[in-house]
């Protein structure tokens, strides 16, 4: 009988009976068999027929009674020997493979378009230099919002500053400093921009 890469050795007493299973047939010295019986040196020999002890039969179909006996016989490196042998055989289980039916899913990524590019002016507003700070609104790097108004937010509205602010009478209208900002309103038209 054997496992697979496994040979149990048959052995029978001298004095005749049932053939037993066992994983060696040591030289000398005492022999167990897989059914549990113990025998003594010089009174059994090796054999080269089947097994017909039931028990060592039954047995020899359990890993780890097999296990046992190799170890029990101090046969556990022959045991492990074989085991490595087995498995630099065996072939590893097949992954899963992805399901060539299901098509993959779609990732919805957002499309990230840069922002539009801020032209030079809007209306009364000459942009640069000011952040852009909700709708219509603007900030200068000193902290001056800037409110236009009107449609297409082109018309100044309002300034909002916590500081000095310096107003200026003109010829033909006004120059309003407040931080960073100046103000010029002259002839009907306005103009709001960083100072230089």
């Amino acid at each position: 009988m054997s496992l697979p890469g496994i040979r149990l050795e048959s052995v029978r007493r001298k004095s005749g009976g049932r053939n037993h299973l066992t994983p060696r047939v040591p030289r000398s010295g005492p022999v167990t068999t897989l059914c549990g019986q113990t025998l003594a040196a010089d009174t059994y020999s090796a054999v080269e027929t089947d097994a017909d002890c039931a028990n060592c039969v039954r047995r020899s179909r359990d890993a780890s009674r097999i296990s046992s006996a190799f170890f029990e016989q101090e046969e556990g490196s022959e045991l492990l020997r074989l085991s490595l042998e087995q498995a630099r055989f065996r072939k590893p289980a097949p992954r899963p493979a992805l399901d060539s039916a299901k098509p993959a899913k779609s990732v919805n990524r957002p499309i990230v378009e840069p922002p539009p590019a801020t032209p030079d002016r809007i209306g009364d507003l000459v942009t640069s230099g000011f952040k852009a700070a909700g709708n219509g609104v603007w900030r200068s790097p000193a902290g001056v919002i800037v409110r236009m108004a009107g449609k297409g937010r082109e018309r100044f509205d309002e300034l909002v500053f916590e500081g000095a602010i310096v107003a200026t009478r003109l010829e033909d209208g006004m120059r309003l400093r407040a931080g960073d900002v100046e103000v010029t309103a002259s002839g009907g038209e306005v103009q709001v921009r960083i100072r230089r």
